[in-house]
């Protein structure tokens, strides 16, 4: 889907040599190297490979390829779903980043563009083109959205990264004011044509300043759509005074500046220019056979061999499609993580029970599309054998998180043991509450807010808090109730005052969980409960858990991370992002 240039392999070969040679710095490199999505870990000589994978579509090609990568050069041999669609190689060594480059050029995919301050991957739901809701198939659209702006020199050094959403339907499942540019598909009658087109949400995010995209166009057609998103980039890189401080450096900055009447004068002024004279047609840069979907017809579900646990897989993670007799299977990745073998049995099953793609989603799972009704026993089956047959997508158990300081230079907490210890207790809880199994947790290890803790019923926000009496570091969150997003109504979690220990964190969802449940109104859901009671009065239902002595024999555990030997301190480097800029040949 996005063109490959293979020159630049050379070109990232030569320079790799260069900055091995001394003849390139580690500055003009780092910012080069961003651009062709291979980012520095926290371990010395060690790089993380971001692979695009638009709107999450990857064919079984593609899934053998990226088994293929990590069993070759991924020391732990797996891969990682992100909160954005793309799938990470961790642990890498630069020398090889080349090598893993070019295979996986062969089947498609790329790494350009995966990081640095570039338009980044592009997300939507998974039941793009297929859902039964959706005002048409946005991920058109999306391909051409991508191809337009992907090398194009302007948005190779802006100011900060540019995260981008498109929605399908008006239940707006890809978020988009949690973007800095967010689509969400309508239709309009206009001189007695109803016309496609999309509302325009700019602005969003988290980190240390969240906020939510307002709408800057209600509406606007789809033949001007990357006229207006062209001027909104030309407008963000345009503002050096966002360079000055990286902190304060991304789009919504400008919305809260000028205001959302205010930054659209800007957009609209910015049109007048010779570049935007001319209209920018989609229809060059789409891809609207980006599938080959099943011509023969569907079936309904054959529930003659159904046991129990296919029951519980159906409820939780079957949806059917707008077409009749498909379905769309929701394949639920623990963590995120995806080993060799787990990619290469995607792949088959992708070809036996499906239309030989996949896609990913923000929620670090995979889902299959066009699964006919009476193959979703066998697909079950085969997905049990490959250990990959868990029940319970995107509810309570479900957790997700970004890697934290497995890896990430910003890393703060070991986010990803957090998630282990978390999905363990909500497990041993054996939950059978609706309301509750419906609720999201979320985990970042740091304000950065890669996990997405900003949107979720209980996000925890990695920290550090000190011993009384001055002494050692303990790994800690903050915790944020309240979150929401999905079926059109979207809120920002707030932060509850008290602090908890790493190791006291699961007691403290609990005791929310619990405190929800017995003070909760009839059918009210714990967004509703927390705007209701307000988040303040959930301080005291784990304020306890806060304290911490002096460290003894017995307290040890407390100042380790998860999955952790040795004591904790904080060790978080700067992020690579604010890296200089180099001409774009580099």
């Amino acid at each position: 889907m996005i063109p490959i240039i293979r020159e630049e392999f050379d070109i990232f070969d030569a320079n790799t040599q260069k900055l091995r040679s001394g003849e390139m710095d580690e500055l003009h490199f780092t910012a080069y190297r961003l651009r062709e999505g291979v980012y520095g870990q926290r371990q010395a000589d060690s790089q993380m490979m971001r692979i695009k994978l638009v709107g999450g579509i990857v064919t079984a090609r593609q899934l053998e390829a990226l088994g293929e990568l990590t069993n070759n050069w991924a020391p732990l041999r797996k891969g990682h779903v992100t909160t954005r669609e793309a799938i990470q190689v961790h642990h890498l060594k630069l020398e090889d980043a080349g090598k893993a480059k070019r295979l996986l050029a062969h089947a498609g995919l790329t790494s350009r563009e995966g990081c640095g301050n570039t338009v980044r991957n592009v997300v939507t739901c998974p039941l793009a083109g297929v859902c039964k809701t959706e005002v048409f198939d946005v991920v058109p659209y999306m391909i051409a959205y991508v191809r337009y702006f992907v090398r194009k020199p302007f948005t190779q050094t802006m100011p900060r990264k540019f995260k981008s959403s498109f929605s399908p339907c008006a239940h707006d499942c890809a978020v988009a004011p949690f973007h800095d540019i967010g689509f969400v598909a309508q239709t309009r009658v206009i001189d007695g044509v109803e016309r496609k087109g999309f509302r325009i949400h700019v602005g969003g995010g988290s980190s240390i300043m969240p906020q939510a995209a307002p709408a800057l166009y209600d509406f606007v057609p789809v033949e001007e759509y990357l006229r207006i998103c062209e001027a909104i980039l030309r407008v963000f890189n345009k503002s050096d005074e966002l360079r000055k401080n990286i902190m304060q450096a991304r789009i919504k900055v400008l919305v809260k500046r000028y205001g959302v009447d205010g930054l659209r004068a800007k957009v609209e002024e910015e049109l007048k220019e010779d570049w935007a004279k001319e209209p920018i047609d989609p229809t060059p840069y789409m891809l609207s056979d980006y599938e080959n979907p099943n011509e023969a017809p569907g079936h309904d579900i054959d529930f003659s061999r159904a046991t129990p646990d296919f029951l519980r897989w159906v409820e939780s993670n079957v949806e059917e499609q707008r077409q009749p007799g498909y379905y769309t299977a929701y394949i639920v990745v623990r963590q995120g993580d995806l080993s060799s073998e787990d990619f290469y049995a995607l792949a088959d099953i992708s070809r036996r029970f499906g239309n030989g793609q996949m896609r990913s989603s923000f929620e670090q799972n995979m889902a299959l599309r066009w699964v006919s009704g009476n193959q979703l026993h066998d697909l079950y089956e085969a997905l049990v054998a490959a250990g990959l047959g868990e029940a319970g997508f995107q509810e309570i158990t479900d957790v997700t998180s970004c890697p934290g300081t497995d890896s990430c230079k910003m890393g703060i907490t070991a986010s990803m043991g957090m998630n282990r210890a978390v999905s363990e207790m909500l497990l041993d809880m054996s939950l059978d509450d609706d309301l509750v199994r419906q609720m999201h947790v979320k985990i970042s290890g740091c304000p950065n807010g890669c996990g997405r803790h900003h949107i979720a019923d209980i996000g925890l926000q990695g920290a550090a808090i000190t011993a009384e009496g001055g002494g050692r570091q303990v790994p800690a969150y903050e915790v944020y109730v309240g979150g929401k997003y999905g079926d059109n109504d979207f809120r920002l979690g707030q932060r509850i005052s008290e602090k908890v220990p790493a190791k006291r964190a699961p007691e403290a969802i609990k005791r929310l969980i619990n405190h929800y449940t017995e003070h909760r109104q009839d059918g009210e859901r714990f967004a509703d409960f927390v705007e209701r009671v307000g988040a303040k009065s959930l301080g005291p239902v784990i304020a306890d858990l806060r304290p911490v002595e002096k460290m003894t024999i017995d307290s040890i555990p407390l100042f380790q991370d998860w999955e952790r030997d040795e004591l904790y301190e904080v060790m978080r480097g700067e992020g690579e992002c604010a890296a200089p800029v180099v001409p774009v040949e580099a």
